[in-house]
């Protein structure tokens, strides 16, 4: 690669919105299609509960697909790899879109999601390369703005699309913008492609790696529909998922070329950073969910307009992020991580004393102390990620890393659902336990009823109505106080990420140049 000359001016400009322009819409495809599912389901006659293997296929493709980016990479090129890649993503979210049955539309997702997994390492390499040693961190932090904003747009434009317009168009839209994208890179990017080599191949690892992340993914999508571990079906696909991947593990440790180096977590500061993305993305992508969706079922708001209350979640990365690139240089990562953890924990306990209610103002100021978190964690981390990695293993520990975040995105999603539901059937037996009607306060409410004209099994109705919305109010509550304790708990392994004098900026320079 050509690491010596960078871009400059225009090009530079346009380069990095192309790579800014793809990276967004491989995020935004990982939620867009979670609102459309309904639109989906009645135009192809199906189930709404079989219309969601649409946003499972996808994200098992693109988790099978992210560890071996490295791998690909030194067979293929960077730059030809990142331009097949998008390539490809455009024909396939071409082929979901006419789709005329959910097999071939749940077939094409899977490819969608296999070959835009190695876009995120991709860019991120890409982003880097192109802007000399000291502007490198701004560019990180730009890049990371799209990261962080494209999934919190998603459900809004999924929603809006599919709306006032036809499903799959969220597809469609995907074929322009990915074209430019791809012209771009090839335009201008081909003196950074690097060499190719022939590296040994792990089948066996791809092969464990695909049945452990498969089964996984299909047990935390359907988990609650069918009632967990009560399911032999669920319990099989966990045990399966479970041996797969204690083998993969025997297997990469003592593999003399591994898929997965596993051995990159003996490093501290690469270790400390997987936790991080793994947790915190677990809870950002439950909340990105979560939330919207008790906006939706119990607040009675629109899909927009529930967009709209979390939409603040991107504002702080979207506004401030080159300050994060100066600011890593002159701190390091470890202080913004812990600044990000009081934002997060902040964020979660406010939320844990919403009553209903509580108005779109203070839903999007929770959503802003959030993404006044995201400012200080993902750039940071990312910086911290790389920062002890060997010259020769950044392909492996970036893929690894992004694996890791994409994995936990949907583990995060299914915990906080399943949790909420839970915690909702809770509180909702014990609200309705104390409505006897011998209680004056009750029976003064069944006499309020009564004088509007709601009597018998409409004043029933109405009190099982209220029921519900309180006890899915404190379900929310109780996902948003398990949130903040995580977050305070995080804050102890920050002394992990302590590094010796010095060694930040000489393994970030080697990484910049490498890269």
């Amino acid at each position: 690669m050509n690491g010596s000359k960078h871009l400059t001016g225009m090009p530079l400009f346009l380069a990095t919105v192309a790579i800014a322009l793809a990276t967004f819409l491989i995020v935004l495809d990982y939620t867009i299609a979670n609102v459309s599912i309904p639109y989906i389901a009645g135009d192809l006659g199906i189930s709404v509960n079989e219309g969601t293997y649409v946003i499972t296929s996808f994200a098992v493709g693109s988790a099978i697909i992210l560890p071996i980016t490295g791998r690909l990479t030194q067979r293929i090129g960077l730059i030809k790899l990142t331009i097949i890649s998008l390539l490809g993503f455009i024909f396939f979210s071409w082929a979901c879109g006419v789709s005329p049955n959910l097999i071939s539309l749940v077939v094409a997702r899977f490819f969608q999601g296999v070959t835009a997994g190695p876009l995120i390492p991709l860019s991120q390499t890409l982003i880097v390369s192109i802007y000399p040693p000291e502007k490198k961190n701004q560019a990180i932090a730009y890049w990371g703005s799209v990261v962080i904003v494209a999934p919190v747009l998603g459900p809004i434009l999924g929603g809006w699309i599919s709306y006032d317009f036809y499903w799959p168009w969220i597809f469609y839209i995907n074929i322009p913008f990915g074209l430019f994208s791809a012209f771009i890179i090839h335009l201008l990017l081909r003196p950074y492609e690097t060499p190719t080599e022939q590296p040994r191949s792990d089948i066996v690892g791809f092969i464990l790696l695909t049945i452990g992340v498969s089964t996984l993914q299909f047990s935390l999508d359907k988990g609650e529909q069918y009632d967990w571990l009560h399911s032999p079906l669920i319990l099989s696909c966990l045990i399966i998922s479970l041996i797969s991947f204690v083998y993969l593990v025997i297997w990469e440790l003592f593999h003399p070329s591994p898929l997965l180096d596993l051995r990159l977590l003996k490093i501290p500061s690469f270790n400390l950073s997987c936790i991080y993305i793994s947790t915190v993305y677990a809870i950002y992508f439950g909340g990105v969910v979560l939330v919207p969706l008790w906006l939706q079922k119990n607040m009675g708001y629109t899909a927009i307009w529930a967009g709209i209350a979390v939409a603040p979640l991107g504002l702080a990365s979207l506004v401030f992020s080159g300050f994060m690139g100066k600011l890593i240089n002159r701190i390091g990562s470890i202080i913004p991580i812990g600044i990000s953890l009081i934002f997060f924990a902040l964020s979660s306990f406010y939320g844990a004393y919403f009553n209903t209610e509580v108005d779109i103002y203070r839903v999007a100021f929770s959503r802003l102390l959030f993404g006044c978190g995201l400012l200080f964690f993902t750039v940071p981390l990312f910086s911290l990620a790389v920062r002890d990695i060997p010259l020769e293993k950044l392909p492996s520990s970036t893929g690894m890393f992004h694996f890791f975040r994409a994995m936990m995105g949907g583990v995060g999603t299914s915990i906080f659902t399943t949790l909420w539901t839970r915690r909702n059937e809770f509180h909702h037996a014990n609200l309705v336990a104390e409505v006897i009607p011998s209680r004056n306060v009750v029976a003064q409410y069944y006499t309020k009823l009564e004088s509007l004209g709601i009597v018998g099994e409409k004043a029933q109705a109405f009190i099982d109505y209220q029921a519900n919305n309180q006890a899915a109010m404190l379900g929310i509550n109780d996902c948003f106080y398990l949130m903040g304790w995580i977050f305070l708990l995080l804050m102890g392994l920050l002394l992990l990420g302590r590094s010796k004098k010095g060694s930040v900026q000489q393994t970030q320079g080697a990484h910049f140049a490498g890269e």
